[in-house]
């Protein structure tokens, strides 16, 4: 008799959807957050790190980097996502 074979697949993201970004924040995955200059247009891009993984905040039907026209917004979004914002800048 032959007994069943379970096979664990592992999903690597590279990039997250805000409501993927909500999920994976709660289950403590999401452990940091950094804010760029978008290339090419004038705006900015959320990136994510979960684990080893980082990419960016997209748009959920275009799957593209979701580029965000003022700081505010993007601080918005990455405070909708769970992270606590208290200050940006370079030392």
């Amino acid at each position: 008799m032959f007994s069943p074979i379970f096979v664990r697949v592992a999903v690597v993201l590279d990039s997250w959807t805000l409501a993927l970004a909500k999920r994976d924040f709660g289950v403590g995955y999401l452990t940091d957050f950094h804010i760029e200059r978008a290339p090419m247009v004038s705006g900015w891009v959320v990136q994510l790190r979960g684990g080893t993984n980082r990419g960016p905040l997209v748009d959920a039907r275009s799957k593209t980097a979701r580029v965000f026209k003022t700081l505010d917004s993007a601080v918005a979004a990455i405070e909708s996502i769970g992270f606590k914002v208290e200050g940006l800048g370079r030392m």
